[in-house]
């Protein structure tokens, strides 16, 4: 085995979407995680658990070493981010995905997912693990489609009254 997969690089071109863009990672300008933030929390799940802009701007600026978060470009244009903590149980956990509305239905999370998956196929990884809220059925839809099985329910994680899913795909 060659080791977890690191994400360690600061900037990554994603596999071309369907009209020929290219969507890329990079570093998350601080100024613009506050506005992305505030964007983000108007979605769901965020809303329904009134989750705070603050705290996801923190979130999203935090400096954790070994946690790498990325702002989602598309065009030049910011249309999301994500945070990958890279060594959890055999594969790296996508802690955190969100594209804004216009980003959606146009295979950017699709190509994500590909390119994270090659990453960690790349350091022999077993697995890829997301979590998803239970109200986000969306999510839970592209997660299935990208091949990512239920593996547990986590009762009251994120909210009181409701449940979020872990799900695992094999990669291997």
């Amino acid at each position: 085995m060659t080791g977890p997969a690191r994400f360690e690089a600061r900037n990554y071109s994603l596999p071309a979407i369907a009209d020929g863009s290219v969507p890329a990672l990079g570093p998350l300008p601080e100024k613009i995680a506050p506005a992305l933030s505030e964007a983000i929390v108007t979605m769901d799940p965020w809303r329904t658990y009134h989750y705070p802009a603050e705290a996801l701007c923190r979130m999203l600026t935090a400096d954790e070493a070994g946690v790498p978060r990325f702002a989602i470009s598309l065009d030049s244009a910011i249309v999301g981010a994500c945070v990958i903590r890279p060594t959890w149980l055999r594969g790296p956990y996508l802690q955190f995905l969100a594209l804004l509305p216009a980003a959606h239905n146009r295979g950017i999370g699709a190509a994500f997912l590909a390119w994270m998956e090659d990453e960690a196929r790349r350091a022999e990884e077993r697995n890829l693990w997301v979590a998803a809220s239970q109200i986000n059925t969306g999510a839970i839809r592209f997660y299935e489609r990208a091949g990512f099985t239920k593996v547990a329910d986590l009762d009251d994680l994120a909210c009181d009254g409701r449940t979020e899913f872990l799900f695992r795909k094999r990669i291997t």
